[in-house]
């Protein structure tokens, strides 16, 4: 029986601008929900859960390839990048995992997008005395 669409497939597959070329749709052999690749040559399905931490050992073990999720800063957006090796690979990273057919995926985690920063007020700025402005007024005034 397959599932309903997840629905955090509207941030990790946005409609319009989509650098990691992701989309959304219903694998053709099993019918399940996929995320598909799009970007390279040859397009790969990956499950909808996102792994982490004890998912990602799970993957490892069971020899299931997986791709990062790396978030773009300063933007709800991502990109994929392939671990190439264990340097590749981080406890605290988002990952996808690949999709077989006619097997449970490892994670049913919902993706949610990292929360962009709020950037800090500049309370604390620099000191000026009153000299150090009249002087930088009257180089700014000078003539090249």
């Amino acid at each position: 029986m397959t599932r309903r669409k997840p629905p955090w497939f509207k941030n990790l597959c946005p409609a319009g601008v989509n650098p990691a070329r992701l989309i959304a749709r219903k694998c053709e052999t099993c019918h399940e929900w996929v995320a598909v690749d799009t970007g390279g040559p040859i397009e790969e399905k990956y499950d909808p859960g996102i792994l982490d931490g004890d998912d990602l050992v799970a993957a490892i073990i069971l020899g299931i390839r997986f791709t990062r999720i790396q978030p773009i800063s300063g933007t709800g957006l991502i990109t994929l990048r392939t671990p190439c090796g264990e340097r590749g690979i981080s406890p605290n990273g988002k990952y996808l995992a690949e999709h077989r057919c006619f097997r449970a995926p490892i994670s049913l985690k919902p993706y949610k997008p990292a929360k962009p920063a709020t950037p800090q007020q500049w309370t604390d700025g620099p000191q000026l005395s009153e000299e150090d402005i009249n002087r930088f007024e009257i180089a700014w005034r000078r003539p090249l």
